[in-house]
């Protein structure tokens, strides 16, 4: 699925993830530059607000494991869909949460 074609019309778990989805894919950019010795970086929070703007700082290793699984996002802290996502992280700064379900098969599929 293309994600510049904007979200597909359909049940909210997949619309959910595909908000996240996109604002993965911006931070994949951002991520080459923790590959170029940056300690950490401002990332767009990953959560399901198609209009949410701020930002998380990770290091280099909070990036990889928010990118060990498709279904994983890093998010501020309170920023989830309770009945999509189940946080598996709390950390001050951001929450690394997993989707599951139609979300989850979803993110799977637009990573």
């Amino acid at each position: 699925m293309e994600l510049s074609q904007g979200p597909p019309f359909g049940p909210r778990e997949k619309r959910v993830a595909y908000n996240e989805a996109r604002a993965r894919d911006i931070n994949e950019q951002k991520a080459e530059w923790l590959d170029r010795g940056h300690e950490s970086l401002g990332f767009l929070c990953e959560c399901w607000q198609n209009d949410c703007g701020e930002h998380i700082r990770l290091s280099a290793e909070e990036w990889d494991r928010a990118r060990a699984q498709p279904n994983r996002f890093a998010v501020v802290p309170g920023h989830i869909a309770g009945e999509f996502e189940t946080v598996i992280e709390e950390h001050s700064r951001f929450w690394l949460v997993e989707k599951h379900g139609e979300a989850g098969d979803t993110a799977e599929k637009l990573a």
